[in-house]
């Protein structure tokens, strides 16, 4: 009778959907960062990726490929110029909008000064 008296006390100080929350993320398969699950690209590979098509890119597409808005897309450009990689812009002649490239030429010098270094 007391045991019983004792764990309504305990869930009474749990806090309120505790329980569920884990069993929901259980659920929908959520795994920790430590699980090593590198099957996916990160959306920002997946940005590289499109800025270094030979090319191009434009912002619309961007936008439609990564399901970001305009302006986040022209963040995540302006963060991967902060992390060292140089961004060529020039304008669509069909559009008028603006294409975003990874300048390949700093890509391949940097590859041989690396290689050169070791």
């Amino acid at each position: 009778m007391n045991t019983q008296k004792i764990d309504n006390d305990t869930d009474q100080n749990a806090l309120p959907g505790a329980a569920t929350a884990i069993a929901s993320k259980r659920k929908r398969g959520a795994t920790s960062a430590k699980s090593g699950n590198t099957g996916t690209k990160s959306k920002q590979d997946q940005l590289v990726a499109l800025l270094s098509k030979p090319n191009g890119v434009r912002v619309s597409v961007i936008s439609d490929r990564l399901g970001w808005q305009a302006h986040t897309v022209r963040a995540a450009i302006s963060g991967l110029r902060k992390r060292g990689y140089e961004i060529v812009t020039s304008k669509s002649q069909k559009t008028g909008e603006m294409v975003y490239a990874i300048n390949a030429a700093v890509g391949e010098s940097e590859a041989e000064a690396a290689e050169a270094s070791s």
